[in-house]
């Protein structure tokens, strides 16, 4: 399937490969990122039960490079109780799998949760980020203003923005601030010209590199579930866009993700 990444090694940064529904072969699923250079993976909550099966799942599997993100999508906003809120902050504390906070934000899109609901959520959880000196994953769709002014007033200085989706403005702005822009599948649509735009302009040392897997699946394999070893098409379509080799935006990407998210 992905043949010459001998020595190229991938960082999957937002991967979701404990839903059990979605992945019953996670042994595959794993062997196939493992001959696709994907040797490192993050794992990213959404809700309080999915967190901790993302703590587990990281855990389990010692002899592989998978790490934890534990939080609460803006889609379950009303989860986060000061009970939930206070068995992250004790999980971020004693487990060193756990290495952000996220994935949460605001997604007014959906609009699953009421605004207010979504709004306190990200606050309370971008604190908790802060507070731990963790990164925290962020999802947004359709509130980018709203979002940079509260990642802003909260003064986050780790942040790693999940499928990037705004304009090139909002882009600007964040990597000023020192953001991390994620990039996915939804790089390799042929409509997405104005994010390629964005991923060729973005600082080198704030470039992150998911799947959001099974979610987002790149170009090539569209209509199929997503997973890790399809990186290798963003990473492709990244390289193009900035001029430059596959083997350099593997290591780059690689290299940002072990910085911001701390990955022995």
């Amino acid at each position: 399937m992905f043949a010459n990444m001998d020595c190229v090694m991938f960082t999957d940064s937002h991967s979701h490969i404990q839903f059990a529904k979605e992945f019953p072969d996670t042994v595959e699923i794993i062997r196939r990122a493992e001959a696709a250079g994907v040797t490192r993976q993050v794992i990213v909550g959404c809700t309080p039960k999915d967190s901790r099966i993302a703590l587990e799942f990281a855990k389990k599997h010692k002899s592989s490079g998978f790490w934890a993100s534990i939080g609460v999508h803006p889609h379950d906003a009303n989860l986060l109780t000061d009970e939930v809120l206070s068995d992250f902050r004790e999980l971020a504390k004693k487990e060193k799998k756990v290495v952000a906070i996220g994935e949460v934000g605001l997604d007014y899109y959906r609009n699953f949760q009421p605004k207010e609901t979504q709004i306190k959520a990200f606050r309370r959880q971008l604190k908790l980020a802060r507070d731990l000196g963790l990164a925290a994953v962020i999802h947004v769709r359709d509130a980018w203003d709203e979002a940079i002014e509260i990642m802003g007033e909260e003064g986050n200085e780790k942040v790693v923005l999940h499928c990037f989706s705004g304009n090139f403005s909002q882009a600007q702005i964040c990597w000023k601030k020192g953001y991390y822009l994620a990039f996915n599948g939804t790089l390799t649509y042929p409509k997405n010209h104005g994010l390629r735009e964005i991923a060729s302009a973005v600082p080198e040392e704030l470039i992150l590199i998911e799947t959001d897997c099974p979610y987002l699946t790149p170009q090539p394999y569209r209509g199929q579930r997503n997973e890790p070893a399809y990186i290798v098409e963003t990473a492709k379509e990244l390289a193009e866009v900035r001029g430059v080799g596959l083997a350099e935006i593997a290591k780059l990407t690689t290299d940002n993700a072990v910085r911001i998210f701390g990955l022995e």
